[in-house]
């Protein structure tokens, strides 16, 4: 989890990027760009204003419809469109409490962003790929799935040295819905998101 921990945090921050490109060669140099710009916000003197900033700046740029829909798994196509919503909602929601608290930490990061991104289903899927170092740390490679939606590119899936965000939460929602079902899943993602808020 400290690996899931390193790339939620980084990622929040990191991925506040318009990839509105025509082509993976521009999709990688918006992303270089614009992660040189957020970790500018993120040296800001104010910390809680710098986080809340990224946060706003990056949260567009995810589609966690989708990221919940992988991290649930099958049990996602028996959900009703209320559950769905509900998910969704609840899994955000965990993710940024989860993480965004920890961002700060990164700020003084230093980011590569590689130039042979993996271009996949005929250009739709296009799979970023960053290093990550930090202070005193061993560099992280991270890799980002994305695919165009409009103008831009959003982020679905994220990857550190082969570990997959969502994968990792499947395990733990599989488990959860065989027991309890898909509303004793929502249930236990408000009760977390709930603990979470009593102790901010």
């Amino acid at each position: 989890m400290k690996k899931i921990s390193f790339i939620s945090a980084v990622s929040i921050g990191l991925l506040s990027i318009s990839l509105a490109a025509a082509s993976p060669s521009d999709a990688v140099g918006q992303i270089r760009q614009n992660a040189t710009q957020v970790l500018s916000i993120l040296k800001g003197g104010d910390a809680d204003g710098a986080r809340r900033k990224a946060e706003a700046y990056a949260l567009p740029y995810f589609d966690f419809q989708r990221m919940t829909a992988l991290a649930v798994g099958n049990p996602w196509r028996q959900a009703t469109d209320m559950q769905k919503q509900a998910l969704t909602r609840e899994f955000q929601t965990l993710l940024i409490r989860t993480y965004s608290g920890t961002m700060l930490q990164f700020k003084n990061a230093k980011v590569n962003v590689k130039d042979n991104p993996v271009v996949n289903k005929g250009g739709k899927e296009i799979v970023v790929r960053v290093e990550v170092s930090n202070s005193g740390e061993k560099p992280v490679n991270m890799d980002f799935s994305t695919y165009q939606s409009g103008s831009r590119y959003r982020v679905y899936n994220v990857a550190v040295e082969g570990a997959s965000l969502v994968t990792v939460y499947r395990g733990q929602f599989n488990e959860t819905v065989k027991n309890k079902g898909i509303d004793g899943l929502i249930d236990e993602l408000k009760t977390k998101n709930s603990g979470k808020a009593s102790k901010s």
